[in-house]
């Protein structure tokens, strides 16, 4: 039976991501500060594999036609059988390896081999490499456009420095049986085969030598890279003076924000590093803005049990909440206190994200907020990172410079005011241009729905800090031997 037209079928995936559309800001700061190296690529070794099956699928005269669906069919092969060589091999590093899942368990049903290419160990497209892709472009190993012609290739071609670094790459694995026999066909890989393989082929690069000096010069040495350049040297910086070995999101926190050790050790800075210091200390404060208006949208919809009007929603959300000011005072009687240090803005976020004295969220979203506003409003030490303030005008989020903004204005208003501006037009209205915008990309991201002027729960929210990409730098600059 027919099913009407498209616009019918109104059933869509719900999405969690960004509910509010202001984590993007700290992302695109992250991405011009720190590119290449993001949060899901963690390992050198896959960025000179893939060029290297870029290269080798070129050569390869069994392939009748060079696309991206025969690409990723070659590509995933190498792929499965690095992963399973790897998982095969006793000790292997196994670190942050991706597509072990499936591959695990063909193992487990076939312990002693020999092993057919298993398609569905990844699901996505260019298997574990799918986000490195893009590094690739970027460091012009391989290009998708013709600058003589203006046009984009229908096909990435490999580059001569992108034929240097798979050459580097082959060059450690093509006596393997492997390389000479298998590779390229449908058999079924023995086990002693994958064995050898995995002794020479290892996500860590041991034995790579050319491989990781084409890629330290590719990451660091062009102009094209030269503020990843100053987050390493920035790392390096940690690592030889305060012996900060490996990072974590709360270390960056406290590190980048507090300019303190974990160890509660004292950072003095190095003033050459001034530049991407302020920068990576204005993404953690966009970070706290962010987790500030999380903590009081968490328990607005807590408190969301039944249809209301939006005017009694709001009435619930202040009579539920615990404040240890008096909210008739003005912003300005408050704001100046709203200063803590580590310890205390965690401890805030985390009573939210556990369950625990969630009374208290409104007012700890707000401190919060104040206490961002009030390390970045008049601070006069600060060049070209204050355009970073600006981030999101165009993209209907909420910029540092509206929170300034806002806050002057609120001054000498009311705290009650200002919590209600922020749930209603930071929240309420940011969460629906969001959602909206979502739902036009055929994805359901709202977390509540209106029906005859009265708002309705849908979904309750999660909270939790955004990733850090100087956590996969430090990993990346460990596998090039630079630390």
């Amino acid at each position: 039976m027919p099913k009407g037209p498209k616009l019918n079928n109104i059933s869509k995936s719900f999405t969690t991501r960004d509910s509010l559309g202001i984590e993007g800001v700290a992302t695109s700061i992250s991405a011009e500060i720190c590119p290449v190296v993001n949060t899901v690529t963690p390992r050198a070794f896959y960025w000179p594999f893939m060029v290297w099956t870029y290269y080798d699928f070129y050569r390869y005269s069994g392939i009748e036609e060079r696309s991206y669906s025969a690409f990723d069919t070659y590509l995933k092969r190498q792929d499965y059988f690095f992963v399973l060589a790897t998982l095969l091999t006793p000790n292997s590093d196994q670190t942050n390896l991706v597509g072990k899942q499936q591959t695990e368990l063909d193992i487990k049903n076939n312990p002693v081999g020999p092993y057919p290419y298993n398609p569905a160990y990844f699901k996505t497209r260019f298997g574990g490499m799918q986000y490195y892709n893009a590094g690739c472009l970027s460091m012009l190993f391989v290009v998708d456009y013709d600058p003589e012609s203006d046009k984009n290739y229908v096909f990435p071609k490999i580059t001569k420095q992108g034929e240097q670094m798979a050459i580097a790459f082959e060059n450690v694995i093509k006596n393997t049986e492997y390389y000479k026999k298998y590779r390229r066909n449908d058999s079924e890989v023995p086990k002693d085969v994958l064995l050898e393989y995995g002794k020479i082929i290892n996500i860590g690069l041991k034995g790579f030598d050319e491989s990781k000096a084409l890629l330290r010069y590719g990451l660091f040495e062009t102009k094209r890279n030269r503020k990843l350049a100053d987050c390493a040297v920035y790392i390096k910086y940690l690592y030889d003076i305060y012996n900060i070995t490996s990072l974590n999101r709360d270390d960056c926190r406290v590190i980048f924000y507090d300019h303190t050790t974990p160890a509660g050790k004292a950072v003095v800075l190095n003033p050459e590093l001034v530049t991407i210091v302020n920068e990576w200390e204005i993404v953690i404060g966009r970070q706290y803005f962010t987790s500030g208006l999380e903590l009081i949208w968490k328990f607005m919809l807590e408190q969301l049990i039944s249809p209301v009007s939006i005017k009694t929603w709001f009435e619930e959300v202040l009579a539920a909440s615990e404040f240890t000011w008096d909210i008739n005072l003005k912003v300005s009687d408050i704001i100046f206190e709203c200063n803590y240090d580590f310890k205390k803005r965690e401890s805030m976020i985390s009573d939210a994200t556990r369950g625990r004295n969630e009374a208290s969220n409104i007012e700890n979203g707000i401190k919060i907020i104040l206490s961002v506003y009030n390390r970045f409003a008049d601070r006069n030490d600060l060049g070209n990172e204050k355009a970073f303030f600006t981030y999101g005008v165009d993209s209907q989020t909420i910029s540092m410079a509206e929170l300034f903004e806002t806050v002057e204005a609120y001054r000498d208003r009311s705290i009650k005011e200002f919590i209600l501006f922020v749930m209603q037009q930071w929240l309420v209205e940011q969460h629906y241009i969001t959602a909206f915008e979502k739902m036009l990309q055929n994805r359901d991201g709202f977390y509540y729905e209106v029906i005859d002027g009265l708002y309705i729960k849908k979904h309750d929210f999660d909270m939790d800090f955004q990733g850090i990409r100087m956590i996969q730098l430090m990993q990346v600059m460990k596998d090039l031997d630079m630390l």
